[in-house]
């Protein structure tokens, strides 16, 4: 049997006439198919799927061969797959939403894609794979660095993760490439792994002040984040989000529509540079128990005692080359904004080695902002980006975490900056899975005794003063 490894959500379009499929890199690599491999094609009118395999089928098939293109960035060939027919038709149309599900077993793959099958009042959780350590769920995943916070501390585990943006997408298959992956709008997410907690961490443009400020996003988004953790059966649910989020009324209405399942909650604003992050991130972090006895052996970690690094010690080797820019035409520019960018502190906006507090990395670090930090030249003329090196040593990324070749520089800054504080989440983390350990002592505690005392009450003394069990 083929284990379901990806499934993405995407809007039919047309080639011609005719009903597109078309199948990107993220689909193709994830069933293990590269350019110039047969593919079996098969329409089946009676399930309404189409399916495209990478071995023949036992009934007639239509042959291609998957193409591909070159990666600008990686300077790599890619697959894809672009076929359009007028048979499609009568399974798929075009602007309908179609699910594209990749099953993978060894060097067999199948993907089928079909009308999108999703049901609100309905929840579907998938079992997962054994594994003794605690299974993550990750909605709103990004590009995973949450999740791999968690992993690092070696006692969680990835089962699936639910992110919208292809090119995350995409790095989150690279790292968890036995994780299930929904790639799509969480609404259209249907199919939830079985999950012992949730990591949600929802949009937050609106609340940020490094935000966009685009509108009330995530009132829409409530009801399939309460449908996602509800289906995933967890015992734990971890939010992590600007303390705005926590103020407004779509996240009351979320956490309404949970209190029946996870009537304890834990709440905590904890700012990153006091667990020695040297940006600081001010966040607010949530933990929901479904249990009262795990709710009350959980409490948020205290901040670490002990001496801070400072800049220089997550800085770059002298060997790597940089970029340098002019303090002058950047100091030019700043004064030629409106006023209200002029009256901006700039105490933390150009920063040498010694410094041991730099500003928060946004995601649009790579534009020029006074609320960003950069690195100050030694003659104090020129300044600098940090490094994706340097981000990632400052967030405490995990080493084994890695970018996808063709992720481009600019987005590798943007998902690390709409990443979190890992140092944070792990102390988090580690207290969670000191919950879960407690929890498991205490049941196998429990069946001891219970069985204990089955066997004492099982037992008697005969009026010779021997033993004697009663059956």
């Amino acid at each position: 049997m083929m284990n379901q490894v990806l499934k993405k959500v995407y809007t039919i379009s047309q080639k011609g006439e005719s009903p597109r499929v078309w199948l990107q890199s993220l689909v193709l690599e994830a069933a293990g198919i590269a350019e110039g491999d047969p593919l079996y094609i098969n329409i089946d009118e009676e399930n309404e799927e189409i399916t495209v395999q990478n071995h023949s089928l036992d009934d007639a098939g239509h042959l291609v061969h998957a193409s591909g293109r070159l990666n600008k960035t990686s300077n790599k060939r890619r697959p894809l797959l672009d076929s359009a027919k007028k048979e499609y038709a009568s399974i798929i149309s075009i602007k309908q939403k179609v699910e594209v599900c990749v099953y993978r077993k060894g060097l067999k793959s199948r993907i089928v894609i079909r009308p999108l099958h999703f049901k609100l009042m309905e929840n579907c959780t998938q079992m997962t794979p054994k594994d003794d350590r605690i299974k993550i769920l990750s909605v709103g995943a990004g590009c995973g660095i949450g999740s791999g916070a968690l992993i690092d501390t070696k006692y969680f585990t990835a089962v699936q993760e639910i992110e919208l943006e292809d090119d995350s997408a995409e790095v989150l298959k690279h790292n968890y490439p036995n994780s299930f992956l929904f790639n799509g709008d969480i609404r259209d997410c249907h199919e939830v792994a079985k999950s012992d907690i949730a990591l949600v961490t929802l949009p937050c443009n609106q609340f940020s002040t490094l935000g966009n400020g685009d509108g009330s996003v995530i009132e829409n988004l409530v009801l399939a984040a309460f449908k996602i953790i509800k289906s995933s059966q967890s015992k734990i649910v971890f939010f992590e989000n600007v303390p705005a989020f926590f103020t407004d009324p779509s996240w009351h209405l979320l956490k309404d529509l949970l209190k029946d399942d996870y009537p304890y909650f834990a709440e905590k604003n904890i700012e990153a540079w006091d667990f020695k992050s040297i940006a600081t991130r001010n966040r607010t972090y949530v933990v929901a128990f479904k249990e009262f006895d795990m709710f009350t052996n959980f409490q948020f970690p205290a901040p670490p005692k002990g001496r801070r690094k400072k800049l220089k010690n997550f800085l770059d080797g002298k060997h790597v080359v940089h970029e340098w820019k002019s303090i002058e035409t950047w100091m030019t520019n700043f004064e030629d904004r409106d006023s209200s960018w002029r009256d901006r502190n700039l105490d933390k906006t150009f920063v040498d080695g010694e410094c041991q507090q730099i500003n928060c990395l946004p995601k649009r670090y790579r534009g020029q902002s006074a609320s960003s930090s950069y690195v100050l030249s030694e003659d104090k003329k020129s300044w600098r980006f940090l490094s994706e090196n340097e981000i990632r040593r400052i967030l405490d990324v995990p080493s084994w975490f890695e970018f996808c070749d063709h992720t481009p520089v600019t987005r590798r800054i943007e998902m690390l900056g709409q990443s979190v504080s890992c140092q944070v989440i792990k102390a988090i983390g580690n207290n969670i899975a000191t919950t879960f350990l407690r929890q498991a002592y205490k049941k196998t505690n429990d069946a001891a005794r219970v069985l204990k005392e089955k066997v004492e009450q099982a037992v008697s003394i005969t009026t010779n003063g021997q033993l004697e069990l009663l059956l």
